[in-house]
């Protein structure tokens, strides 16, 4: 035991040594995750502060009362500049010499169109100079603000039309005589809560842990197969192998030392990305105050439990796979380029379950990913939020066949002296099939 825990402390120093696994692995993550949340949310916040301030300008070839309440309530609701001239020529050159962004014209017509009872046109001209987002979000601001104002008014003139004929029912109930209300069935339980905002709050809560997984199972696999690639290139696998200290407690220190690396870089990188979520979002209104309570929703501590477990398993079967690979590289480089075919199969479901179910995709595309052992990982991430706990113990199993298979590998190569000797290069592989 003695031996384990002192060749688990000796894998850690090595790898942290390493100034391209401390910095890539741990401290980048940290760093610039939360610099490029910080960096997005002063941008965005200066667009919402460009906006707020922003003016736009009227120029009306119209008169009327109609011409003149649209104008009381843009002068009212917004900072205006008028603009004085003789005719849209003119208008558009005072237009362009000012600060404004937008231009509402209300050209001539308007007043006794909305009078007779036909449409008003109005036009929105968009000064782009720089063509940013604070200019098309100063456009959109006059439109949604005479949208606004278009539909109280249509409210008011359906009213006074019942009023004058005697009809009966309300203004709202012939402006949209439909209404949609939305409830959801979760668990048994009926939830007065749109569906929409319930899959916004789950995935928003986990599509974490997906990420979690594959970025563990990635960094696992890089740390394992340099450990590895290190001790070859620099001669000290076979110092280590002279030692009296049984090769599989050597292959259990480099397990362990990897694992506690990965769930360092992990951890990194969960805390730069959740602060880059909060940030770069941050300007994102929220569409209904809402948490996991609220929807019986959540990971139990007995889920946690599972999860863990799938974790833990799927770690040592991605380190012994890495080992039993990395055996065949020279080098640090080659190695790398070894676990780059390892971390595609992790990826892909990843990605693919990260938006979407197993059960949505096509057959074949379902038995294609159901034989990858690493995407059993993500289907029981997720299905432990959503409670199901017979398909996390189903994940387990199949994962841990696959990590006692893996294992068995790894514990058959460090058993002999292939681990020294054994090499593989891409070339050799091109040599013997030109042969």
């Amino acid at each position: 035991m003695n031996n384990l825990i002192a060749l688990i402390v000796k894998e850690v120093k090595e790898l942290v040594r390493d100034p391209k696994i401390l910095i890539g692995v741990i401290l980048m993550p940290i760093l610039i995750f939360p610099v490029m949340g910080s960096a997005i949310q002063i941008s965005q916040e200066s667009v919402q502060r460009a906006v707020r301030g922003a003016s736009f300008a009227v120029w009306t070839n119209d008169d009327g009362f109609v011409t003149d309440a649209m104008l009381d309530y843009l002068y009212t609701n917004n900072t205006v500049v008028p603009i004085v001239a003789d005719s849209l020529e003119d208008a558009l050159t005072l237009f362009a010499s000012t600060d404004s962004s937008a231009m509402v014209y209300i050209p001539e017509g308007y007043n006794d169109n909305i009078t007779l009872g036909r449409q008003g046109r109005i036009k929105i001209y968009a000064n782009l100079r720089s063509l940013n987002m604070a200019e098309t979000q100063s456009t959109d601001l006059v439109s949604n603000l005479i949208n606004i104002y278009n539909y109280y008014f249509s409210i008011t003139k359906i009213q006074n039309l019942l009023t004058e004929s005697g009809g009966i029912g309300t203004a709202l109930g012939y402006r949209n005589p439909i209404t949609l209300d939305y409830a959801s069935i979760l668990k048994g339980s009926v939830l007065e809560i749109a569906p929409s905002a319930i899959f916004n709050l789950v995935m928003s809560q986990s599509i974490m842990l997906p990420i979690m997984v594959m970025m563990m199972v990635m960094f696992a696999i890089q740390m394992a197969a340099t450990s590895i690639a290190l001790e070859k290139e620099q001669k000290t696998l076979e110092i280590l192998m002279t030692l009296p200290v049984s090769r599989m407690t050597i292959l259990g220190g480099k397990l362990s030392g990897s694992i506690v690396i990965a769930i360092a870089g992990s951890i990194s990188y969960l805390i730069g990305f959740g602060y880059y979520m909060n940030s770069a979002f941050s300007f994102v209104p929220e569409a209904m105050s809402m948490n996991i309570s609220d929807v019986n929703l959540g990971i139990t501590p007995f889920g946690f439990l599972l999860v863990g477990v799938v974790i833990f398993v799927t770690l040592v079967s991605a380190l012994a796979m890495a080992l039993s690979v990395a055996v065949f590289a020279d080098n640090v480089r080659s190695a790398q380029s070894f676990t780059g075919v390892l971390v595609t199969p992790i990826m892909i479901p990843a990605l693919v379950l990260m938006f979407s179910d197993i059960e949505m995709l096509p057959p074949t595309f379902q038995y294609l990913l159901l034989i990858i052992p690493y995407t059993h990982s993500i289907i029981a991430t997720k299905a432990a939020f959503l409670g199901n706990y017979f398909v996390v113990l189903r994940s387990i199993f199949f994962i841990s066949i696959w990590t006692v298979a893996v294992l068995y590998i790894a514990a058959k190569i460090f058993s002999t002296e292939r681990i020294i000797t054994a090499r593989f290069q891409l070339g050799d592989l091109f040599k013997r099939s030109r042969r």
